[in-house]
């Protein structure tokens, strides 16, 4: 069993006091990525223009027919990159009626989603029942939240998406719960680790590596945990890559040359790492590699030269090295603090 390390990070909380969180935020859950989006739909199947345009852009499966009010029906999402692996249809109205009820049982369902399947952790929804349902946009934010942090995992997220500023407005002065934010909380990094499948034991040494991270309060994401079975493999890795507050890309010489000659899902990895690295600032420290081979060049992709890396080689201390990574991924300052000034003298 891996040792909790003592390193020197800031203080971000108890990792056993964390609480899931519910998010209000301005815009389209369409505009970014997430786990699981939330489509509002009709106990008879129907739904709105909005819905439909979705469903015919992105090639979103329609929702069942004969759904009870308040029932939650998750498929997988292959419709598109950078959106969700999951979509759920929510009966958030029957008959042009809808209640707070109805709107606490999906926010139970959708929190036991994420106790059901470990890859959602970031939920998309709009303001169910508001529409058509005829609902209060505060009943809705209550109502969801209230189910929603009942039976989710401490490091979920709900956010729920207003499309108009001004409801958004009025919900921030209308005494929603101090329990919903609109700015972003605090919450678990979220670290996405790259890797090839070398052997059963390099599988397993970064397995070792992830849960050591996941005990130290980062959410490490991994395919042996997250990837599961009918999953779009690169709809998957660009969602989490794209969700990643860090990337610990793990490399050997086998995925030295996998990345150089783009080949298999680390070369399929390498064409998403490199569109995000175009993107992001020249001093970003999202990237972090790792080259675990003796001979260091001989386990760093040509792209990632200039790169700050681990040398994690045969033989070496594994806790101090597992603390190194810690410092790393929570930003630690490691400079010595600066003291007071000497006294000037002068001479008579």
């Amino acid at each position: 069993m891996p040792k909790k390390a003592t390193v020197a990070r800031p203080v971000v909380g108890n990792v056993n006091e964390l609480e899931s969180v519910v998010e209000l935020r301005f815009g389209d859950l369409f505009d970014g990525p997430s786990d699981l989006i939330v489509l509002p739909c009709s106990s008879t199947g129907t739904i709105t223009p909005f819905v439909a345009a979705r469903l015919a852009q992105y090639s979103i499966p329609k929702p069942k027919f004969g759904m009870s009010l308040g029932e939650t029906d998750i498929v997988p999402f292959t419709g598109a990159e950078n959106i969700a692996s999951f979509v759920a249809f929510a009966a958030s109205v029957n008959q042009n009626h809808s209640t707070a009820e109805a709107i606490e049982s999906i926010g139970v369902s959708l929190g036991k989603i994420t106790q059901e399947i470990s890859s959602i952790r970031n939920i998309s929804a709009p303001l169910l029942g508001a529409g058509a349902g005829g609902l209060r946009s505060e009943i809705v934010v209550e109502a969801m939240s209230r189910g929603f942090r009942r039976t989710a995992e401490k490091e979920a997220r709900l956010v729920i998406h207003i499309l108009e500023q001004r409801v958004l407005d009025q919900l921030k002065v209308g005494g929603v719960s101090a329990k919903v934010t609109t700015t972003a909380p605090i919450s678990p990094k979220r670290v996405f680790i790259s890797y090839s499948g070398t052997s059963d034991s390099h599988k397993e040494w970064v397995a070792e590596l992830g849960k050591f991270l996941r005990q130290n309060g980062i959410d490490a994401r991994l395919d042996q945990w997250h990837l599961r079975n009918g999953m779009d493999l690169p709809q998957w890795m660009t969602n989490e890559l794209v969700q990643a507050q860090r990337v610990v890309i793990i490399s050997d010489s086998r995925y030295r040359d996998r990345a150089d000659g783009r080949n298999g899902g680390v070369g399929w990895e390498t064409m998403l790492i490199q569109g995000d690295m175009m993107q992001l600032p020249q001093d970003s420290r999202k990237y972090l590699l790792v080259v675990r081979e003796d001979d260091f060049k001989g386990g760093v992709p040509t792209y990632l030269r200039t790169k700050f890396s681990i040398h994690w080689h045969v033989g070496a201390n594994e806790q101090m090295l597992r603390e190194q990574l810690l410092n790393e991924i929570y930003d630690v300052d490691l400079a010595p603090p600066l003291g007071t000034s000497p006294s000037l003298y002068v001479s008579a």
